[in-house]
């Protein structure tokens, strides 16, 4: 019969008071420890945050899509400000926010707020090879429910792309 190896130390302390060390008791079955309560909580955390900040970022990440689309687009066209004009417009109608007006009536505004002015449109003609530099921050306020709070967070949005005509060999 094979087991344990016998700890000498704590074999002389049984025998020395005279009764065995008992082991504890386990708990029972489906009690909640504090390790599962912080595991609950944490999770319960992530969620929520995923909930109320995921569609936040995925916005920012669609603005993004549609100032790489526009840089392309300024490979063949050259007129910036009908460019500028028409990102702007896009990136308006992305998605849109309830609010409140001045009189207090609930209105749909879009989610994204950026003016053609705030646009930074830089087309380095003379560089080699040639550049397109965007850049832009905008604001995004969400309201944090359950908790009836707003926070506000800053995106930046900076770009650059090569604006070289891709050379495909000969058309057929």
């Amino acid at each position: 019969m094979s087991g344990p190896p016998l700890d000498p130390a704590r074999a002389l302390r049984a025998l020395l008071s005279g009764r065995p060390r008992a082991a504890p008791r386990p708990r029972p079955r489906g009690a909640v420890s504090w390790v599962t309560l912080a595991l609950v909580v944490g999770i319960a955390a992530a969620a929520y945050l995923a909930w109320v900040w995921g569609p936040v970022y995925a916005e920012n990440y669609a603005v993004k899509q549609v100032v790489h689309d526009f840089m392309n687009r300024a490979v063949k066209n050259r007129n910036d400000d009908q460019l500028r004009e028409d990102m702007v417009a896009k990136l308006r109608s992305l998605a849109d926010v309830d609010t409140l007006d001045e009189d207090g009536n609930a209105v749909r505004v879009p989610a994204i707020q950026v003016e053609a002015a705030d646009v930074l449109w830089e087309r380095d003609a003379d560089s080699q090879p040639p550049m397109l530099r965007v850049s832009f921050e905008y604001t995004r306020e969400v309201v944090l429910p359950l908790l009836d709070r707003t926070a506000s967070k800053v995106f930046v949005v900076e770009l650059e792309n090569d604006l070289t005509r891709p050379n495909w060999g000969n058309a057929r």
